[in-house]
């Protein structure tokens, strides 16, 4: 993991996430730092950022991890490479035309009859 270019310091973005399979690489990194989000985007699928919330668009999802509730997290206790432990993370799958608000990390999805757009 290395830093990033700073232009939205709040999230930790890894993408070709769902092909690549990086699921736990993403919540280790939240585990890690546990006050930032993790944005993990899937091919074809992006995110348009604005006053702090952001849109889905593209044909994928993205997948939101929010530790903000973890319980347990023994990064501290582990030598590099070791799997970790958690509890409580929080997960949302979302897709084109859902958004989510970095401030109060709250989802607003489309309604289930609303037009693919």
């Amino acid at each position: 993991m290395r830093e990033g270019l700073g232009l939205i310091p709040e999230l930790i973005f890894d993408t070709h996430f769902i092909q690549r399979g990086r699921f736990g690489r993403q919540s280790e990194a939240v585990a890690k730092y546990p006050n930032l989000l993790g944005i993990g985007l899937a091919e074809d699928t992006g995110l348009v950022i604005k006053n702090n919330e952001f849109e889905v668009i593209g044909s994928g999802m993205i997948i939101v991890f929010d530790p903000k509730t973890l319980t347990h997290n023994n990064e501290k206790l582990l030598s590099g490479g070791t799997p970790m432990t958690m509890a409580n993370l929080t997960v949302h799958v979302l897709s084109n035309g859902d958004r989510f608000n970095i401030e109060t990390r709250t989802v607003k999805v489309l309604p289930i009859d609303a037009p693919f757009v």
